[in-house]
């Protein structure tokens, strides 16, 4: 079968009763479009796909919709929840149709290239939505590699020039002024300084979704260590997410102001939901994360590496329809005949309905949030090396911003490719969609913690060192940072790629600075911290790429690392937004010479 569809030996017409996507899923995904023979089988089978695709993902919703999901048993909501590729497939599909028939029709070069290019980076995200993000198996041989991957993250030791420039400037000229091409995975931001990172992502306003009572829609059934799940709140669909509540929204701000695609995340110190039971037992829908430990193919256990919450945790209050308030902890002994159990929400008949029907709704707990429903949608997921990433000016210098922001996360599944809604066109954007876990400290054996602004490191860079003729000149460098994951276009940043993001960040304002931070959930201590930790980064990172006679300092270089500061008594952590001030959040939390304390 795949022979033939391959070769276009039988007809694919003929074929069609006897195929579905996932047969056509691997020759799709790995026929080379550049190969001209090529384009008219992946128009047919996409088109193919595409429409059994949809037929399927009809066919799943409509069965997850036609029995009562309240009272499903566990392993049945697992079933109905666990893979939500089918849509994601379907699109890709349409889209690599669409493109094929372009580049086939295409009397301009230039347009045929640029259609078999897409082509490729929607194969490549078809490939990584589905490569496991874990080992499968941990034995002997795949631990060393493992161990290997894990500290082997370098980055900026790149040595030759980015192949995207938009324009050419003379050997000996400063080559980073030299901005990238356009390009689908960044923006030229038309004036920096001017960006509100307040409301951030191009709003007019900071959305407040604390107040409205929100429905329950979905359970999270992403692979992610974090709980949550997704509500409708005011007719807009919300992803909640109960992990990374400051430095992803601040991380995002920064990253968008910067030209990048990030998604619009907000953080929100509370959310209301409308009782429902399905949110109690959909709560642990995320897709496994799991590996086998097989030492000499030996079986000996299986490592989880997600954490199975309890959602009365994330339950600050529990408000009944006489307007009675009890604990999310007394919710938990009230609702269930049992609530002893290890998990009493897993079993319907563990439930009490009486209290269900008194129930009005949930106050959650501090969480970070995001639109569900944008103007692109997902068809998989891309990577920072192949296909020349690894080569993009663009790619290479946010190697830069995410060390001075301490964003360690540059795996595949935290970024997505995007295609536009509803156009006839294909329109990819790549974006970088989970910026959550930096702003703590950047390295670590295994896995770095971001979120803690005191293992957030005053400095991130070191200068060149010129010893003299005939001795050895160390580079400019990154240190107190490394990715998890080996991240080819962070390792082929070059000096010349670093000068052009340096530019970029030092175009931000302390204004800009702090307004982020008040918008990402800060408390005064944490801002005040965090921002001179930012400046001090960022104006070493200015010396040090020797551009402070071009780019003005924040701080003097004698800035006290052992400051203190109390909001009581030195005032709130302000910002100023189109003439007023906003304040940060307040809390019990003090700086004492140096370091966040309580």
């Amino acid at each position: 079968m795949f022979f033939g569809l391959l070769t276009g030996t039988p007809s694919l017409t003929g074929a069609a009763s006897e195929t579905n996507s996932v047969s056509l899923f691997i020759p799709l995904t790995t026929l080379n479009p550049e190969f001209g023979t090529n384009l008219d089988k992946l128009a047919t089978m996409a088109n193919l796909a595409a429409k059994t695709e949809k037929k399927e993902s009809k066919a799943e919703k409509k069965l997850a919709t036609s029995e009562d999901l309240k009272n499903l048993p566990v392993a049945e909501l697992r079933k109905r929840f666990t893979d939500d590729s089918a849509k994601h497939e379907s699109r890709a599909f349409s889209a690599i149709g669409r493109l094929a028939q372009e580049a086939l029709q295409a009397n301009d070069p230039d347009a045929r290239v640029a259609h078999v290019g897409d082509i490729l980076e929607i194969q490549a995200a078809l490939r990584n939505a589905r490569r496991p993000l874990v080992p499968e198996k941990l034995g002997v041989i795949t631990t060393w590699i493992f161990l290997f991957e894990n500290l082997s993250g370098k980055i900026g030791v790149g040595e030759t020039m980015a192949t995207n420039l938009a324009r050419a400037i003379a050997s000996g000229g400063d080559q980073g002024r030299n901005d990238p091409k356009p390009s689908t995975f960044w923006t030229h931001p038309p004036a920096i300084a001017q960006e509100d990172v307040y409301a951030g992502f191009g709003r007019n306003q900071l959305p407040h979704i604390e107040d409205p009572v929100c429905e329950y829609n979905a359970p999270k059934i992403s692979s992610g260590t974090h709980a949550g799940f997704d509500v409708i709140c005011n007719g807009q669909r919300l992803k909640i997410k109960f992990g990374d509540l400051n430095s992803e929204p601040f991380t995002a701000r920064i990253f968008y102001a910067l030209g990048y695609h990030a998604d619009p995340t907000d953080y929100t110190p509370s959310v209301k939901i409308r009782y429902d039971r399905r949110m109690l037992r959909e709560f642990h829908m995320r897709k496994p994360l799991t590996m086998r430990i097989t030492p000499f193919g030996i079986n000996v256990g299986t490592v989880r590496l997600q954490t199975h919450y309890d959602p009365f945790s994330f339950i600050t209050s529990a408000v009944f329809k006489d307007g009675r308030k009890v604990s999310g902890s007394k919710l938990k002994e009230l609702l269930f005949v049992n609530p002893n159990l290890a998990h009493p929400e897993d079993s319907p008949e563990n439930f009490r309905p009486e209290v269900e029907v008194s129930l009005d709704y949930l106050v959650m707990a501090a969480a970070n949030v995001q639109p569900r429903d944008g103007p692109t949608q997902s068809i998989g997921s891309w990577q920072f090396g192949g296909l020349g990433h690894e080569n993009r000016r663009e790619l290479r210098g946010a190697g830069l911003l995410a060390a001075w922001l301490s964003w360690f996360d540059s795996r595949s599944d935290n970024t997505k490719l995007r295609v536009e809604r509803d156009t006839e066109e294909v329109k990819l954007e790549h974006f970088i969609s989970d910026l959550g876990g930096g702003m703590g400290t950047g390295t670590g054996f295994f896995s770095p913690r971001g979120e803690n602004p005191n293992d957030f490191a005053w400095s991130f860079t070191a200068p060149e060192i010129v010893r003299g003729p005939g001795r050895m000149t160390t580079p400019f460098r990154i240190e107190h940072f490394k990715p998890t994951v080996p991240t080819p276009a962070f390792a082929a940043m070059t000096e010349d790629d670093a000068r052009w993001m340096a530019r970029l960040i030092g175009q931000l304002t302390e204004n800009q600075l702090r307004a982020a931070l008040i918008a990402a959930g800060y408390d005064n201590a944490a801002s005040r911290l965090y921002l001179e930790k930012l400046i001090s980064r960022r104006d070493e990172l200015v010396r040090d790429l020797r551009l402070d006679n071009e780019i003005p300092l924040l701080r003097s270089p004698s800035l006290n690392h052992k400051f203190s500061y109390a909001p009581s008594t030195d005032g709130p952590f302000e910002a100023v937004i189109n003439g007023s001030k906003v304040s940060a959040r307040k809390s019990s939390t003090v700086v004492s010479l140096g370091r966040l304390s309580h």
